[in-house]
């Protein structure tokens, strides 16, 4: 019974990580040209992508910690193996259900990010950037978010990345040189639940940055004006509460939900906090992400899909920031 019960747990906590992602157009498309494995290296990746899979659902499934770490850390190499076949870049494996794949608009890279879910309310990820390309060109993403203590403002590399489940990236320019914008969750403790939305770029040498003074706020506060500029931005929020942070085609701007907590006395407890029915954005203005106080200011008379005029919660304020500085988890 108790070894059921466990399972369930896990399914869970995928299952939700994987439900507040958005889905259908959203997410970012797979290259369009799709050249050939070779048939040797096709029977090759079929059965090595059998085995990936078989170690993907034993680290999210199965309810020894030890055997979840252990299966973890045999499906790096064998992803590894599987890249280094010939236009491997191509091939989506499709089958590793709990692996998150994005690409961006023109197809220069792809990557691949994982959850592995440890105890007492602990997560780590997991990931990979492959470049395009016939021959292997990666970067492995390791994950140093739980050492950072300035998670809003630290710019990072693929050495010491901010660990996040990747769900949809789109592109910029900036003098006349690509930006891309990552969305990602992260599950930050048991109850606690994070969206992230952080910036890509690539240097001379063609090494990846993580974050970027691109996301600028401008309020007014007692009547004062005030700037405030992150390198990648966050929600927290309870962990069951469904929420938003994507981008919006039709609307050309980021969308995400303002959460806010149930009431007065839960104002700060961030765990608690929750989506009140209004929606913030940010809107790429020159060379930036220009905060949105309130998208919506209309109610669209749909049961199923508010913004509705007014939040739950009292008054909508500038979005509440996460601690600057963050005890090891």
């Amino acid at each position: 019974m108790r070894k059921l019960l466990a399972v369930f747990l896990l399914l869970t906590i995928t299952i939700i990580s994987f439900s507040q992602q958005p889905v259908g157009k959203s997410r970012s498309k797979k290259p369009v040209a799709n050249p050939e494995l070779s048939k040797a290296d096709l029977q090759k990746m079929k059965l090595i992508e059998d085995s990936l899979h078989l170690l993907c659902v034993q680290f999210t499934t199965d309810t020894v910690i030890e055997t979840r770490i252990k299966a973890c850390y045999a499906f790096i190499p064998k992803l590894v193996s599987a890249l280094k076949l010939n236009n491997s870049f191509y091939h989506h494996f499709d089958s590793l259900e709990t692996v998150s794949q994005i690409y961006p608009r023109d197809s220069s890279f792809r990557i691949l990010t994982w959850q592995l879910v440890l105890p007492k309310g602990q997560f780590r990820y997991y990931g990979v950037m492959q470049m395009k390309s016939g021959k292997l060109k990666m970067f492995p993403l390791r994950d140093y978010s739980d050492t950072m203590q300035y998670q809003t403002q630290q710019q990072t590399t693929n050495d010491n990345w901010y660990g996040a489940l990747y769900y949809n990236v789109i592109e910029q320019q900036v003098n006349k040189q690509p930006v891309y914008t990552l969305f990602g969750f992260e599950a930050a403790d048991y109850i606690t639940r994070r969206k992230v939305v952080e910036i890509l770029t690539f240097d001379k040498t063609g090494k990846p940055h993580f974050g970027a003074p691109l996301f600028q706020f401008k309020y007014d506060s007692t009547h004062v004006k005030l700037l405030d500029t992150m390198s990648r931005f966050f929600i927290e929020y309870k962990y069951s509460a469904p929420t938003v942070l994507n981008y919006d085609a039709q609307l050309q701007m980021i969308v995400f939900d303002h959460v806010a907590p149930p009431n007065e006395k839960a104002k700060g407890a961030t765990f608690s906090y929750v989506p009140d029915g209004t929606y913030e954005g940010f809107l790429w203005t020159k060379d930036h992400w220009q905060w949105v106080e309130k998208v919506f200011t209309f109610s669209i008379g749909e049961n199923d899909n508010p913004p509705i005029p007014q939040p739950l919660f009292g008054q909508p304020s500038r979005q509440p920031e996460l601690p600057k500085e963050v005890s090891p988890r």
